[in-house]
This record gives C-alpha cells, sequence and structure tokens, in this order.
C-alpha cells in the first residue's frame, strides 16, 4: 500500500473497517480487540481518587444492541480525545480496545470486564444506526438518593434491567 496514493491508502483502510466484525459485549474477554463495538453511551462520569483527588480517568455505562450492559473506561490521558463527542444517548462505534479485568468494588454492570479505550482506539458518532439499540432502560440517581439508601441490608439498586 505504501507506493500508492493517500486516497488508495484512504479506501482501502476503510474497506479493512468495514469487514472487521461486531462484537457484542457478551463476547468481550480479557485482553487486547481489533475489532469494532456499537452502542448507546447511558451515562459517563469522572472517577476520582478521594485521597489524593485525582482524577482515575472517565467510567462509562454502555449497552449494545442485544441489550447487555458493560462499563467502559477512558484513561485521564485519552479523555480530551474523546468527551467532546460524547453525549448521553448517542450511539457510537468503537474500533479497538482493550478488555480490563472489572474491580468488583466499582463494578456498576455484570459483566466482569471493562471496555477500557486504548492507545490506538477510535471512536465514531453513528447516525444512521442499522439495528435499534435500547435506551429508555435505565434511570441514573443521584448522590443524595444513593445515600440515603446505603444503610439498608443487601443490594441497593437492580443493575441487570434497571438501575433506580
Amino acid at each position: 500500500i505504501s507506493s500508492y496514493g493517500d486516497e488508495t491508502k484512504w479506501k482501502v483502510s476503510c474497506l479493512f473497517r468495514l469487514l472487521r466484525k461486531v462484537m457484542f459485549f457478551r463476547d468481550v474477554s480479557l485482553g487486547p480487540h481489533e475489532t469494532r463495538l456499537r452502542f448507546r453511551l447511558i451515562h459517563f462520569w469522572e472517577a476520582q481518587n478521594p485521597v489524593k483527588k485525582t482524577l482515575i480517568g472517565l467510567e462509562m455505562l454502555l449497552i449494545d444492541e442485544q441489550g447487555t450492559v458493560i462499563q467502559g473506561f477512558i484513561p485521564p490521558g485519552r479523555i480530551k480525545k474523546y468527551l467532546p463527542e460524547m453525549k448521553r444517548g448517542s450511539v457510537y462505534e468503537l474500533i479497538n480496545f482493550y478488555g480490563s479485568k472489572n474491580k468488583p468494588m466499582y463494578r456498576v454492570a455484570d459483566h466482569i470486564t471493562t471496555v477500557s479505550f486504548a492507545w490506538n482506539s477510535e471512536l465514531s458518532v453513528l447516525h444512521d444506526i442499522p439495528i435499534p439499540l435500547d435506551e429508555d432502560l435505565f434511570r441514573m440517581h443521584s448522590y443524595e438518593d444513593f445515600e440515603a439508601n446505603c444503610d439498608l441490608k443487601g443490594d441497593v439498586y437492580e443493575l441487570k434491567n434497571f438501575i433506580g
């Protein structure tokens, strides 16, 4: 490809993207993945280290076309690259990511793996969505709601199909 012009390189790059298979969240495993994910961004928030008062990263709650929910993570050094395009409720395609182990004490979804944005991740907004993705299965609670319920025994919120 190096002997061809920029336009040919771009066309070949686009063809490779189209040929990559879409992976569903249920199939996400640990390690690097050079494939595509399609999802709706349900919610995102900054994760802070409460002791050091530093930014850990951007946490996300994502849902795919099969209704599977997974946690996403963007490291602090990559937030500026992706944040301008991020909007709750929008649908995205992510190419290239790393499946990292979800820490049980910070888990907000049942899946044991977190979709972590890698150095070579590409995020794009999908305007023409080929398959409908659920969008109103979740309701986010405020910190005050959470604090008011934290003394209850058992699970505070059901996370499989509804938060709240």
